[in-house]
């Protein structure tokens, strides 16, 4: 096996145990999770694998990708957390082993391997291959176009000589489409376009755009949205127009619910969740932007400097941005940071020192860790505002969910005393690499610290889905309600989406058009699903007993409205209330 395979499967088999391990443990988080696998299962159940559908609702809001993977791993496990979270995990591992390989023909096998494992040893990227979200596939579509780009590229020094790698690429870009949008393979095109201005590239049509190359995009990407076009007339404008557009200006004709961030809160956010090697970052899109780009590996280099700057620039600038926005970004800082480390290790006369690389990651490790040991004894607290910003759902006006305590005494003393253990351990191994001299040990001793570090996360990150879990108020549902029974859920059908999972009949939604179910709404078979406050007072004071569940506190919630005395509250549990009009 050559040093190139093994770096890969290397990759491959710490990505696998890091994003495989664990998938069940946590109950769906709701949203987006159980909202995510209802598509899926619906799909399943109906066999209708054009239109998606949740509570008989047509749903435009993601392509279909992610709804087909999962409802092939429940037809093969059954409906669970672990089979619809591996639409997100094995994307993620997909990822490491792109973005290794990529690393592998720019620089080597040892910027192949240092790049697969920090783009997989980060927060953000660890916790997205946890949650039921498209991102993750998104992400490595896009990688995959980009390998497919610079396996093309590289191939006689610039000119595309290997077919197979620019159909890779083409088959990447349709992918994303699938995966996302038909604005996700916008991006990728826009920043090619800069680089080729940039290395000033002759031929552009004839050499980069086969008639191979776009029948395949057009094979792969336009279909499905043609038929569910003729299907759901307007579909294409509410997908391109007002969920893009019309989004990003703040003037969608049909709004969901999420809050976005300052642009400030988005680049702290993305900084912290690509820590430590965010750190780094600076130092190492300089020294690939500055030139001179006089080879092939350079030219790609300069690529990879314009993504990743192009996609958190964008974002930063738009008027929309939520937490994850940055992600797409990922594999190219990993190789970027690689490079720089590369060069470290290498000890190049004019590369950055060692100590300059590892102490700014040394000190960040020994504040996370001390600040760990005062929390692990109560002595401070986590800042407010730290679950907010990365969390849409805590953000969005209304919701009871976000400011939930999820960390009992015992439970946060144990995960943080395990967290400063990991990143104190790190941090003493990048100080012995300081010391000695060796900054492959303090390389080693960061990756170390954050491969100890994310398993905590994942702990944490399961006590705050059981938080925010349905799952106590549809045991309860589904303990009292009897076939002729009423269930209304008030508020986005996106907020219980879980409360589905468990359910085999129709749910009323009342106050819930606000919501990724909006544009569905409008279609006839829809008009019985949502209803208004009279509706509601009519059922309410109706023969059929009315279950009703809500995320909105007492004082906020449509039972304020309902006749004195007719409300009964039956459960409380996960952010949400069970009321009925019967005792």
């Amino acid at each position: 096996m050559s040093l190139t395979a093994k770096t890969l499967l290397g990759v491959a088999l710490v990505a696998a145990a890091l994003f495989l391990f664990g998938l069940g443990a946590a109950p769906f988080v709701d949203p987006p999770e159980g909202f995510h696998a209802t598509v899926a299962r619906d799909m399943l159940r109906q066999g209708d694998w054009i239109t998606p559908h949740v509570d008989g609702v047509r749903y435009f809001d993601k392509p279909p990708l992610l709804y087909w993977l999962m409802a092939c791993a429940f037809r093969l496990f059954g409906p669970s957390e672990a089979a619809a979270r591996l639409g997100s995990a094995l994307p993620a591992v997909g990822v490491a082993v792109l973005t290794a390989w990529i690393g592998n023909r720019l620089g080597g096998p040892r910027v192949g391997l240092i790049a697969g494992l920090v783009v997989a040893a980060n927060l953000e990227l660890y916790l997205f291959a946890r949650l039921v979200k498209p991102d993750l596939l998104f992400v490595m579509c896009i990688t995959l176009a980009f390998a497919g780009f610079v396996a093309a590229y590289l191939e006689r020094g610039g000119g595309p000589r290997a077919p197979w790698a620019l159909l890779a690429f083409y088959a990447g870009l349709a992918a994303s489409v699938l995966a996302k949008d038909l604005l996700g393979a916008a991006a990728p095109l826009a920043v090619l376009a800069v680089f080729f201005v940039l290395t000033r590239e002759r031929a552009i049509i004839r050499r980069w755009v086969p008639w191979t190359g776009v029948l395949l995009f057009v094979a792969i990407a336009l279909p499905w949205h043609l038929l569910v076009e003729l299907r759901s007339p307007g579909f294409l404008w509410y997908t391109v127009v007002d969920n893009h557009l019309l989004n990003v200006a703040r003037l969608r004709m049909f709004p969901d619910e999420d809050v976005p961030l300052g642009t400030l809160e988005f680049l702290a956010v993305t900084a912290a969740g690509f820590l430590p090697w965010a750190l780094a970052v600076p130092a190492a899109l300089w020294r690939r932007a500055r030139g001179p780009w006089d080879t092939a590996e350079r030219r790609v280099w300069l690529l990879l400097t314009l993504w990743a700057v192009g996609v958190i620039g964008v974002v930063a600038l738009s008027p929309f941005k939520l937490a994850h926005y940055g992600l797409p970004a990922f594999p190219a800082l990993a190789l970027l940071v690689a490079k720089l480390w590369d060069e470290v290790l290498d000890g190049k006369p004019d590369a950055p020192s060692a100590a300059r690389v590892l102490v700014p990651s040394l000190l960040v490790l020994s504040v996370a860790a001390v600040a760990c040991v005062l929390m692990w004894q109560g002595w401070i607290t986590m800042p407010e505002g730290v679950l907010t910003s990365a969390d849409v759902t805590a953000r969005n006006a209304g919701s009871a969910i976000g400011g939930m305590a999820f960390l009992s005494a015992a439970e946060a003393g144990s995960l943080f005393r395990s967290a400063a253990m990991a990143l104190g351990l790190g941090a003493l191994g990048a100080a012995l690499g300081l010391v000695l001299r060796r900054p492959v040990i303090g390389l080693g001793a960061l990756l170390a610290a954050m491969l100890a570090f994310l398993p905590i996360s994942a702990e944490g990150f399961a006590l705050f889905a059981r938080s925010r879990s349905v799952r106590i108020v549809a045991q309860g549902v589904a303990l009292r309600a009897a076939p002729g029974d009423v269930l209304v859920h008030e508020g986005p059908l996106e907020n219980s989406g879980a409360w589905l999972m468990e359910l085999d009949r129709p749910v009323k939604v009342v106050d819930g058009l606000v919501s990724n179910l909006a544009f569905g709404a409008t279609f006839s078979e829809a008009r019985e699903t949502f209803w208004d406050d009279a509706q509601l007072e009519s059922a309410w004071k109706g023969a059929p007993r009315v279950f009703l569940v809500t995320g909105k506190r007492p004082d906020a919630s449509v039972v304020r409205r309902l006749p004195p005395g007719s409300v009964h509250l039956l459960q409380e549990g996960g952010g949400r209330w069970l009321y009925s009009n019967r005792p």
